[in-house]
C-alpha cells in the first residue's frame, strides 16, 4: 500500500509539520510505502514554493521530500494541510484529512481576520473523495460533529509522538540560567491558548518558591509589546531563566528541566513530547495525562498547582518510571494499530 503524506516541510519550525513525520514514521514502521510531498512553507501569508528531494533525519529516521507526480501512484492520500488543486486531480485515491488545529483557534480567524479555516473543513467534507476527517482529542468531537458526517470523523484518543526519539535516555541541553527548580515553558500563542494568564501565575509562584526559574522556548522573538513588561517582572524576581526562540533537539531541553507547564488541558505535542521524555507536567483543569492540574485563569490556583510539584520534587517523589508508563499511550505502535484499521477501511469503501 501506498501511502502519501502532504504536509509543509518545516523541521524545528513547525508543530504540523513535526505531527504528519512522526505518522509518517508509524507508517514507514508498519511495512507501508510512504511518500511525503512538501506542500510549502507559508512566510508572511506567501505560500513557499515545493521543496523536493530535501531530508530530515533526525531521530535516525530520514524522510525525503518527493515531487507532487508521485501523487498518481498513491493508493491514500493524507492531507495535512492544502495543496494544489493540479496535484490530485489526475488520480482519484480517497483522502483522510488530519485536523491538527482546535476548533476554536480554526473558528476566530474567521472572525479576526476574514481567513477561511473553521469553514473550510465542512466545504472539504462535502468532497465524495473526503472519506475520513482525523483529529486526536475526542474532547472536541461536539465541534466537528457540527460541521462533518459523523460517519466521516475518526477521532484518536491521543497524538502519536516519537518515543525513541522523545525518551529519558540521551544527552541534555545546557540551561543557560539554571535555577534550583527549572520549569519549561514551550507552547505558543494561538488564537485560543494565550501564555499571558499563565504567566501571571508564574510571577506569583516566583514570588514565593526560592531557586524557581522559568524558561522560555520556542518563544517569538523579538518580543511583542507587553511581554517586555511581564518577563522583566520575572526578571526582578530573580524567576527568569532562559529566553529562546525555536530550537532544534528539543528532546534535550526536555531532559535538562524538572518539569513543564502548559496552558493546554489536551494533549499537545509539548505535553506528550514531555512526558515521553519522563517529565512531569502542570497544565489546565482536565488534562488526561498531566501529573498536577489548576485553573490557568487564576494565578493562585497555578501558585498552589507549582507549589504541589515543588513539594515532590523537594521529596524527590517525582517518578519517571510512571510517568514514562503513563506516556506509552503515545507510542508508535498504539497509533499504527488504529490509523492502518483506517486504512484498511478506507479502501475497503472505494
Amino acid at each position: 500500500m501506498i501511502i502519501t503524506h502532504i504536509a509543509p516541510f518545516a523541521p524545528n519550525q513547525c508543530g504540523l509539520y513535526e505531527a504528519a513525520r512522526d505518522m509518517v514514521k508509524a507508517d514507514v514502521l508498519s511495512g507501508n510505502n510512504v511518500y511525503f510531498v512538501d506542500a510549502g512553507t507559508t512566510v508572511n501569508g506567501i505560500r513557499q514554493d515545493s521543496k523536493i528531494g530535501v531530508s530530515d533525519n533526525r531521530g535516525n529516521f530520514n524522510l525525503q521530500t518527493i515531487s507532487h507526480e508521485l501523487i498518481d501512484d498513491t493508493d491514500i492520500i493524507v492531507m495535512h494541510t492544502g495543496c494544489s488543486d493540479s496535484w490530485i486531480v489526475r488520480n482519484q485515491a480517497p483522502i483522510i484529512w488530519v485536523i491538527h488545529g482546535r476548533p476554536l483557534a480554526c473558528f476566530r480567524p474567521e472572525q479576526t481576520k476574514n481567513i477561511l479555516s473553521y469553514s473550510l473543513y465542512k466545504n472539504l467534507s462535502n468532497w465524495p473523495r473526503s472519506k475520513r476527517f482525523v483529529y486526536f482529542w475526542p474532547e472536541f468531537t461536539p465541534h466537528w460533529q457540527v460541521m462533518i458526517d459523523e460517519s466521516k470523523l475518526c477521532a484518536l484518543d491521543y497524538p502519536v509522538i516519537d518515543e525513541t526519539r522523545f525518551c529519558n535516555i540521551g544527552d541534555k541541553h545546557k540551561l543557560q540560567n539554571e535555577g534550583r527548580i527549572n520549569l519549561l515553558v514551550c507552547d505558543s500563542s494561538r488564537e485560543d491558548i494565550d501564555l499571558y494568564e499563565m504567566t501571571l501565575g508564574l510571577i506569583e509562584a516566583c514570588k514565593r518558591i526560592s531557586g524557581l526559574k522559568i524558561h522560555f522556548y520556542g518563544f517569538d522573538l523579538p518580543l511583542s509589546k507587553g511581554w517586555d513588561v511581564l518577563l522583566s517582572r520575572l526578571k526582578e524576581l530573580g524567576g527568569l531563566g532562559d529566553l529562546m526562540g525555536r530550537v532544534t533537539d528539543m528532546e534535550k531541553v526536555y531532559r535538562s528541566v524538572d518539569g513543564l507547564i502548559s496552558p493546554n488541558r489536551i494533549i499537545t505535542r509539548t505535553i506528550g513530547e514531555a512526558l515521553c521524555c519522563g517529565i512531569p507536567v502542570i497544565t489546565q483543569n482536565n488534562c488526561k495525562l498531566a501529573d498536577y492540574t489548576c485553573d490557568m485563569s487564576d494565578p493562585l490556583d497555578i501558585v498552589e498547582a507549582i507549589n504541589l510539584f515543588k513539594i515532590d520534587f523537594d521529596n524527590n517523589r517525582n517518578d519517571k518510571e510512571s510517568i514514562l508508563n503513563r506516556s506509552k499511550v503515545l507510542n508508535m505502535t498504539t497509533y499504527s494499530e488504529k490509523i492502518n484499521k483506517l486504512y484498511t477501511e478506507v479502501l475497503e469503501d472505494r
